[in-house]
């Protein structure tokens, strides 16, 4: 499906009507159903069910007061009278069982309202003009067209009046000079342009009612929504904050996300500002490439980035602003969504993405949400970046303390004890093989030592990536632990920033560090691959193996610490040991090859 398909598919203004039209005739259901004569009325309901009472009753009050005073003259032979009264009983019945259609746009429908004041002014005028008994029938219809149409439409109609009573005036027995001759008739001819101006006049209040009631009822739609929309962002605002893991806030983003949208479909990607390139931390529903350089962004989140407002692809109502030729739907089952980026002081960190399978799921008052939520979602997140950062930053600073400190207070005595040593061997020949031995143990706590305050004072910096200390640390840990020991770089170029790569150094010290403690391994593998924003590393021994239940019971500290810093950097670890079948610890991030994968060896251990 590509946007040309979506901006064809809205539906017609001829469907809409249809469903204006059921629309109303539910409401009307109460008020005895729905009126065809007041069905373009923009009016309650309530209102437009009296209007065509209300017509009828003055339309047959005026027939009635008509025929009171024209049946003597009709009695007495009159014609003019009979045809009269004949004329104003047809069109009465005929508006009461086939009223006019007020306020329609047609032509057909003016037309017959005009029809009707022309042929009623023509048998009034006949009949004596103002001096007609049926001279409110006359007005009646005159106040029908101007409560119908407005005041343009009640002056014509008066004109109309006027002009057909005037030109039927010479068939009846009464002339111009008698029209108008009286208090009486200037009265009457008052009450009639007052009726007309008063239709118009209650018409134009009625609506003006009805679209103040709808705004009103607008606004506290609006102020409901805005109500419901600063709880969500409150709830939010409570309980994402106290997430100061990122792996923490991504998992609170994602049901936050869920609920509040009821979307199982939801994507983030994180900005890696070192390689600039859009790298995913939450694919729920969807599948996505390791990494996204901006220009192959999908289509939708590209447009998101670019915009400073969020982005709603729904083609049911037409919100469909994707114009390129890229990928519309992250997902292939999505068929409307919702994509915004995700800013903070002053920078663009990442892009959401939120899909639905119903077209019509997301609507435009979800964007006012989805704003709302953006900003506490990306101040979350940007504070866990950060946070993981400062304690990163923190522990570096004490590791560099402890191995002062070490070399300081431990080494020294070490140092002492080991120049005593050679001093009472050489006085002491008889206890030489005690003393022997007792050196050698001081030697290999010295060496121990050694290698420890090198593990906390090393670290990677721009001209010592992990590529180069990893294979320094590899090499040491086969020299004093007597095991074979591999390290492989499968792309050197490639380089992560300096404070991941650091955290995944640690990792690697305390997993070789535990592998000399616990494993009795005679080889090791460990494999470092970094490709564009992903990585992964992978240290495989073919030591004793163990539990992993137990392993993380009752020596959980090792394998927590290793946990607590992959969190820091987003990344996943994961092990895979068996008693005597071998032990895998992976550290990875995105998508990496099949072809680098290290495959299990025969025994190993993890604790």
């Amino acid at each position: 499906m590509d946007a040309t398909d979506l901006e064809s598919s809205p539906t017609s203004d001829a469907e809409r009507l249809q469903v204006d039209q059921a629309v109303a005739a539910l409401r009307a259901l109460p008020f005895g159903g729905i009126d065809d004569a007041t069905r373009n009325f923009a009016l309650p309901p309530s209102i437009r069910s009296g209007v065509s009472p209300a017509i009828a009753t003055l339309r047959w009050g005026a027939v009635g007061f008509g025929i009171v005073f024209a049946a003597p003259a009709a009695f007495q032979g009159s014609y003019i009278a009979v045809i009269t009264v004949a004329v104003c009983v047809f069109i009465t019945t005929w508006r009461t069982v086939i009223p006019i259609r007020l306020a329609s746009t047609r032509f057909q429908d003016r037309f017959v309202a005009f029809g009707d004041v022309a042929i009623i002014g023509l048998a009034v005028g006949s009949g004596g003009g103002l001096e007609s008994p049926f001279i409110f029938s006359l007005m009646a219809a005159m106040v029908v067209m101007s409560f119908g149409w407005g005041y343009l439409a009640g002056t014509i109609a008066l004109v109309t009046g006027a002009v057909t009573m005037l030109i039927a005036l010479p068939l009846g027995a009464n002339t111009y000079n008698q029209q108008a001759d009286t208090q009486r008739d200037f009265g009457l001819t008052l009450v009639i342009i007052l009726g007309v101006a008063a239709a118009s006049f209650v018409r134009g209040r009625l609506l003006d009612s009805e679209v103040r009631r709808g705004s009103l009822a607008g606004q506290v739609d609006s102020l409901s929504d805005a109500n419901d929309l600063l709880a969500l962002v409150n709830n939010v605002a409570r309980t994402l904050p106290t997430s100061l893991s990122l792996r923490e806030a991504l998992e609170a983003s994602r049901l936050q996300l869920g609920t509040a949208f009821d979307t199982r479909t939801i994507c983030l990607l994180a900005l890696d500002e070192r390689s600039e390139e859009w790298v995913p931390k939450l694919a729920d529903g969807c599948v996505l490439n390791p990494a996204y350089r901006t220009a192959a962004l999908p289509e939708s989140l590209r447009q998101a980035l670019n915009s400073t407002a969020p982005i709603l692809v729904n083609p049911v109502t037409g919100s469909t602003p994707v114009d390129g030729g890229g990928s519309l739907f992250l997902s292939s089952s999505s068929r409307s969504g919702l994509y915004i980026r995700l800013q903070t002081r002053g920078n663009t960190i990442g892009l959401l993405g939120l899909e639905h399978a119903e077209s019509d799921h997301f609507q435009p008052q979800h964007l006012n949400l989805l704003t709302g939520m953006a900003e506490v979602l990306a101040l979350t997140i940007d504070n866990a970046r950060w946070f993981g950062r400062l304690r990163t930053l923190g522990a570096e600073e004490e590791r560099i303390r402890l191995a002062r400190d070490l070399h300081d207070r431990l080494g020294q005595w070490l140092t002492y004890i080991s120049f005593e040593l050679e001093r009472i061997m050489s006085n002491e020949p008889e206890q030489l093989e005690e003393l022997t031995q007792l050196y050698s143990d001081v030697q290999a706590a010295l060496d121990e030592l050694r290698e420890t305050l090198r593990q906390l004072r090393s670290g990677v910096s721009e001209d010592q990536p992990l590529a180069v200390l990893g294979r320094d640390l590899v090499a040491r840990f086969a020299d004093r632990s007597a095991v074979t020991a591999t390290f492989t770089v499968t792309r050197p170029e490639e380089h992560l920033p300096v404070p991941v790569e650091n955290e995944i150094l640690r990792i690697l010290q305390e997993a070789l560090n535990n592998i000399a403690k616990h494993a009795l391994a005679t080889h090791v593998s460990v494999v470092w691959d970094v490709d564009g924003g992903n990585f992964q590393l992978v240290v495989t021994d073919d030591g004793q193996g163990f539990e992993i239940a137990r392993g993380v019971r009752d020596s959980s500290y090792g394998l927590v610490g290793m946990r607590e810093r992959a969190d820091v950097i987003g990344a996943d670890l994961t092990i895979e040991s068996t008693p005597g079948s071998g032990t895998v610890l992976r550290v990875f991030a995105g998508k990496t090859s099949s072809s680098n994968s290290v495959p299990i060896l025969k025994q190993g251990a993890m604790r």
